[in-house]
């Protein structure tokens, strides 16, 4: 899997769940997972940290497999503005 964001989304979803990452793919429902809201909470809480970024309450509804999350993620990273303490090669203005 060459997408870094998926592969982050997918480990970390891993971890939430304590299953191996093998058996998670982008086409894997959440449901049928066995997620429950708790679940969602503290997966969120987790991207949201690992991504630094914040994830609306509004895009978690529509969410109902790990495609949906990366996509989700990748919508609201490019959104957002380059965090300077996050690589950067240019200094901050």
């Amino acid at each position: 899997m060459a997408d870094a964001v998926a592969e982050k989304v997918i480990a970390t979803l891993a971890t939430v769940k304590r299953i191996p990452v093998e058996n998670i793919t982008m086409n894997t429902n959440l449901q049928e997972m066995g997620i429950d809201s708790l679940d969602v909470f503290t997966l969120l809480f987790e991207l949201e940290n690992a991504f630094k970024i914040s994830i609306p309450d509004d895009d978690v509804r529509s969410i109902k497999t790990v495609n949906d999350i990366v996509e989700g993620v990748k919508k609201i990273l490019a959104a957002s503005p380059p965090d300077p303490s996050v690589g950067s090669a240019s200094p901050a203005v």
